[in-house]
């Protein structure tokens, strides 16, 4: 994986993080704090939590498969990003009332069909 792909996913994580991070167990969210908001060392979680290095790293892999599979159930990043991109377009000058149109129905949970 380049360095591109490790940082958008990295960003990619930390938005669903923003977004569904309540819905994650308490010691999930701790584990992840730790790590990507304290930017603690896999042994520095290990020595604060009393679990091993692989229990911290089978814990943030379980993070961030959780926050993908409510993704893919609730799909709010998504419909942010097709939101945010026909506001773009709106922004730019094109036609207003479409793409106001399309912003109300992926508001309203409707298919986006362009993203």
């Amino acid at each position: 994986m380049s360095e591109q792909e490790v940082l958008e996913r990295r960003i990619r994580v930390s938005r669903l993080y923003d977004l569904y991070g309540p819905l994650l167990t308490e010691r999930q969210r701790r584990v992840y704090e730790l790590r990507e908001l304290d930017d603690l060392s896999l042994s520095e979680i290990s020595d604060e939590l009393s679990i091993s290095r692989q229990g911290v790293s089978d814990q943030l892999s379980r993070v961030r498969e959780r926050l993908e599979e409510i993704e893919s159930l609730l799909g709010m990043l998504r419909r942010f990003d097709f939101i945010e991109k026909e506001a773009e377009r709106i922004a730019q000058g094109e036609n207003p009332q479409v793409h106001a149109s399309r912003i109300a129905e992926a508001c309203r949970g409707r298919t986006m069909n362009d993203v």
